[in-house]
């Protein structure tokens, strides 16, 4: 994978995982692979109880939620998705259950509809940062980087999580606009200080830059880390092929269980973004890559 993960096709996928009370993500951007968890956690709230009818409705709500993640953790995602649906309409149709929605379709990749959800959940509560953000990220899986990144750059300072500027970050990096994307990782950093996922991402938008020096501290920076896994350590390969280090330097770094071939592989390609010039063209070759 690498922080420069893809729509479905792609081998790099932005993984990101969240479980939260009732409230959970897992998902991949196009064209960059963004490692951590999204967003901050905010469970769903419990649909509001004044009667005997609406406690009946929410004990309703609270079952088919517990059934529809039972049903998602064992592989069954139409099936949950359904279930997720009649948990909206018993709801009343809340903001909460449309985020929950959302956030099932988001990790189901079913983009269309995840965004619709979204948007009827701020439709009912426009003040909600994180369903903004959670709907950043699935225009931006979709492919609509212009307004994923207009509801991102929105939401990443509202709800003000490391894990919030790394989803920005990815897409400014998606998008070509490298030097933003630093200023957005190193945000990140600021909240969160050392987390491996933004500081990996942070070296591999540098390198997209042509910051060698700066990508190369920084993939020291993680190479020496205790929680460096392999994800990461592919991620390394690809930040050194990008700024023209060695083959050695680069093996050095890469993880145990990668073969010589498949090194080979990825580090060549990586080693031939440096003569894109285009920078969206640059962090496309880098999502699109199967290494």
């Amino acid at each position: 994978m690498t922080v420069f993960s893809a729509a479905a096709s792609h081998a790099h996928t932005l993984v990101a995982n969240r479980w939260c009370g009732k409230r959970s993500i897992s998902a991949g951007l196009s064209a960059i692979l963004l490692l951590g968890g999204l967003a901050g956690c905010a469970g769903v709230p419990a649909v509001p109880v004044s009667t005997a009818a609406d406690t009946s409705a929410n004990d309703k709500f609270d079952e088919l939620t517990r059934m529809a993640r039972d049903v998602e953790t064992s592989g069954s995602e139409d099936t949950a998705l359904v279930l997720y649906r009649q948990a909206v309409t018993i709801s009343g149709r809340s903001a909460a259950a449309y985020v929950q929605l959302g956030d099932a379709c988001l990790r189901a990749r079913k983009f269309t509809e995840a965004i619709g959800a979204y948007r009827s959940a701020l439709a009912i509560n426009p003040d909600d940062a994180e369903a903004q953000l959670d709907l950043g990220t699935a225009l931006t899986q979709r492919g609509d980087l212009v307004n994923g990144l207009a509801a991102l750059a929105k939401a990443a300072p509202l709800v003000n999580t490391g894990a919030a500027y790394n989803r920005l970050g990815v897409a400014q990096t998606m998008a070509g606009k490298f030097a933003e994307a630093q200023e957005t990782f190193e945000k990140g950093l600021g909240i969160s200080p050392g987390d491996i996922d933004i500081t990996t991402n942070l070296a591999l938008a540098a390198a997209l830059a042509g910051n060698a020096d700066k990508a190369a501290t920084l993939t020291d920076q993680v190479a020496t880390s205790p929680a460096a896994r392999s994800v990461h350590r592919r991620n390394l390969v690809l930040v050194l092929g990008m700024i023209g280090r060695s083959s050695h330097d680069a093996r050095a770094v890469a993880p145990e269980g990668l073969s010589q071939s498949e090194f080979n592989i990825l580090f060549g390609r990586a080693g031939s973004i440096r003569g894109i010039i285009d920078p969206v063209a640059r962090a496309h070759a880098l999502g699109t890559m199967q290494g």
